[in-house]
């Protein structure tokens, strides 16, 4: 059997991770002079009550090619690694670095030009097809067939984290007046760029909805969200009711270091649209 590893950036609920038997290696989210390992060695609870108080936005960093090395070792095998987009972090690289670590081990590689559940829709259809018993091959072209027909779309409550983050030019460019609109971001080919923006959070789950619809028949959709579950479940709901949607909506809460660069109360509507 094939071996699916990812970073913890893709999102993954705990329950597909069990049920496919997908490898998380966890990036890691820094306070300070405290670093943790996300998803692991900081709860979610304890992070957003972290950040709200800092003064200073703590910052991410992939694993070391040390830390995917050791998890390419225990596996063995035939292995495909796959990952947070590589134009908007080193995890891709530092994953490619530790291929060179392992030269005896067959690990192929693959960009899965998104984030969140963007790039983790991509490992659930790579670790079903596994699961399955495909091939590398087989699965590779799959993961080839599956990237483009992804959609990423984010309603965040300010612009203040992505801007502090300082991980996107157009955001830091942006006027201080201009923090207190909503902005919608698509990610798309491995590019976060700004949609359009709302001025209030009626707005901006109207557009969402909106956007949702326009994709047209899905084979998967998850509503994902930074501390704001009671609007995602009836977002999901809302959604569940008028689209055509090949399995249940998933309903996910955004990772440590997704949270860092989004902040708290922002919605994600990511989805994989039918193959036409």
């Amino acid at each position: 059997m094939v071996h699916i590893v990812t970073d913890s950036t893709s999102d993954i609920p705990a329950d597909f991770v069990r049920e496919l038997d997908i490898t998380v290696v966890p990036a890691h989210v820094i306070f300070g002079n405290e670093s943790f390992d996300d998803g692991v060695t900081i709860s979610r609870d304890e992070f957003y009550q972290r950040l709200a108080a800092s003064k200073d936005l703590p910052t991410t960093a992939s694993p070391s090619a040390g830390e995917f090395a050791e998890v390419y070792q225990r596996l063995g095998g035939d292995i495909i690694s796959i990952h947070l987009a590589a134009k908007l972090s080193g995890v891709f690289n530092t994953a490619h670095s530790a291929t060179r670590l392992v030269p005896d081990l067959n690990v192929t590689l693959f960009d899965s030009d998104s984030l969140a559940m963007g790039l983790g829709w991509q490992v659930i259809a790579a670790a079903r097809a596994a699961k399955a018993g495909q091939s590398v091959a087989q699965i590779m072209q799959l993961l080839e067939n599956v990237r483009p027909r992804v959609r990423v779309y984010a309603g965040l409550d300010t612009l203040e984290y992505v801007r502090r983050s300082g991980r996107l030019s157009w955001a830091r460019a942006m006027v201080s007046q201009l923090l207190h609109i909503k902005p919608i971001l698509e990610v798309r080919d491995g590019v976060v760029s700004q949609l359009e923006r709302v001025r209030t959070r009626r707005n901006l789950l109207a557009r969402l909805k909106e956007l949702a619809h326009e994709l047209g028949p899905l084979d998967a959709l998850a509503i994902q969200h930074a501390r704001a579950y009671d609007a995602a479940r009836a977002l999901a709901d809302e959604l569940a009711a008028t689209l055509s949607i090949n399995e249940p909506i998933v309903v996910c809460e955004a990772t440590t270091t997704i949270g860092t660069h989004v902040g708290p109360e922002a919605l994600g509507v990511i989805a994989v649209k039918t193959n036409s």
